[in-house]
């Protein structure tokens, strides 16, 4: 099985930190694994320089991973209610990885 590996535009105002503690702290995304945070390879992903990882337990669709990582990161920015929308975006590696990006709504990565 692959890794889930969340990328966070870090316009968002969301630290990788935060967002994998929610997602430990929430029984439905616990199940599918733990995540933890990790540097990003220099070059990879612009801007970012750490990432949630999941080790993923089971098999989910893109859908249903992509509504957890949404929920998480609305809970997260809830506090600050005047920020710009979201996109999510996800993709599958040739590895099995699927990458998801979370970033402002009209920026590309």
């Amino acid at each position: 099985m692959g890794r889930l590996i969340v990328v966070l535009d870090p316009g968002l105002a969301v630290n990788p930190a935060d967002l994998a503690a929610a997602w430990d702290s929430d029984g439905e995304s616990r199940a599918i694994g733990t995540a933890t945070v990790e540097t990003a390879v220099p070059g990879d992903f612009l801007g970012v320089l750490e990432l949630v990882v999941v080790p993923l337990a089971v098999n989910l669709a893109t859908n249903a991973i992509t509504a957890l990582v949404g929920k998480l990161v609305a809970r997260l920015r809830s506090e600050r209610p005047e920020q710009p929308e979201i996109e999510i975006v996800a993709m599958t590696q040739a590895s099995g990885d699927r990458t998801v990006f979370v970033r402002l709504q009209g920026k590309h990565q």
